[in-house]
């Protein structure tokens, strides 16, 4: 019930508060599960954009309080806004990022007055668990009451880490349970995609010199490129250059699930060709097979590899991506892709995601075995 804690007392407005640097549009879910199961108990600030300006807040503007985020040289984020009540809150969420300045100073000042904090995000930075930046994360949890991760394969780190801080996971979710459909194939297709920002770091240029391949020119391989950034007219003038623009389809920015649903029906399989992040929990939601560059800094939502449907290719290479495209189509036909949404379904739904900071709000502990997993 909504408004009501699971000992059935009505708890004041805001007695939870997420104070968060950005909350991109596909928070929405997981937003809206939250109101669902919280009510006015929650209350969530969040500012316009990460210091990664591509990041932006996008979710529907009642789901939140806005902040103003102040970017220090590009170096570290300051928030303004929400502080009293972030201060006041029986419980907090903060975000588990040492660049933020606001959430030393929220995470200090709750502690100096014993008010229970919980730290959110990735247990690790891109970089891995040696670089420094680490050690500072480490430091924030220890601080800290919990911790709520991204991801269920950190779970054994932290534990062995710091056993005296509490785990729960918030799995990297985008969509409902029941958004989460097989996208099925009719006959077989020659078309692939790709999801995501068009960034130097996601090397979709690799993808598109994959194009150009001969045994893919052969067989006649379409792509669809679903997404905006920096690189786009780089990408499209490197179609151009190679001879394949015929055979790329730019769609710009697509987050309409109906929409992106329809776009992999017709797709042979997803490709991460940089760092694969959020990609993989899509393409895996919808069943659909990505394949991924083995070598590279991925998010943690590669753990879905163990639920299956990840086939890695070489690193840097167009000629080990157009042998895994080739493959793929080749066996298109096998691809289950209701069972293979149905067991991404289980881990990483809206549901599942929200459940996981509700219960660390409310310090009730999460069913997870010994790997960190659903139990």
């Amino acid at each position: 019930m909504r408004g009501v804690s699971e000992a059935g007392e009505r708890r004041p407005e805001g007695s939870y508060v997420q104070y968060l640097a950005v909350l991109p549009f596909y928070r929405q879910a997981f937003m809206e599960v939250l109101e669902e199961r919280l009510g006015r108990d929650l209350v969530t600030f969040a500012g316009p954009r990460q210091l990664d300006a591509s990041v932006k807040t996008g979710v529907d503007r009642h789901l939140y309080r806005p902040l103003r985020n102040v970017s220090l040289g590009g170096k570290a984020l300051v928030q303004l806004g929400g502080w009293r009540a972030a201060l006041r809150a029986e419980s907090a969420v903060l975000d588990l990022n040492p660049r933020s300045i606001t959430s030393w100073l929220l995470l200090s000042c709750r502690r100096l007055t014993r008010r229970r904090t919980l730290l959110w995000g990735h247990l690790n930075p891109r970089a891995g668990a040696g670089s420094r930046s680490s050690s500072l994360r480490e430091a924030m949890r220890r601080l800290g009451d919990g911790t709520v991760l991204y991801g269920y394969d950190s779970v054994r780190e932290a534990r062995a880490l710091n056993p005296r801080v509490r785990v729960w996971v918030a799995p990297n979710a985008l969509y409902r349970e029941n958004a989460m459909r097989p996208a099925t194939m009719v006959g077989t297709s020659r078309r692939y995609i790709y999801v995501g920002r068009l960034v130097q770091s996601k090397k979709v240029d690799l993808l598109v010199r994959a194009l150009a391949e001969p045994r893919l020119r052969a067989v006649g391989m379409e792509l669809d490129l679903v997404g905006d950034g920096p690189m786009r007219n780089q990408l499209s003038q490197l179609a151009v250059d190679l001879g394949v623009e015929d055979r790329l389809t730019f769609h710009g920015s697509v987050t309409d699930v109906e929409t992106l649903h329809g776009l992999y029906r017709s797709a042979v399989c997803a490709v991460s060709p940089g760092y694969a992040g959020l990609s993989v929990t899509q393409s895996l939601g919808f069943g659909v097979p990505i394949l991924v560059a083995r070598d590279e800094p991925h998010a943690p939502e590669i753990e879905l590899r163990h639920l299956g449907g990840v086939t890695f290719f070489d690193s840097d290479s167009s000629e080990s991506l157009a042998e895994a495209l080739e493959t793929v189509m080749d066996r298109q036909e096998l691809q289950d892709r209701e069972d293979l949404a149905a067991r991404v379904r289980v881990a990483y739904s809206a549901e599942r995601m929200a459940d996981g900071v509700v219960r660390a709000l409310q310090n009730v502990p999460q069913e997870l075995d010994e790997d960190g997993w659903p139990a």
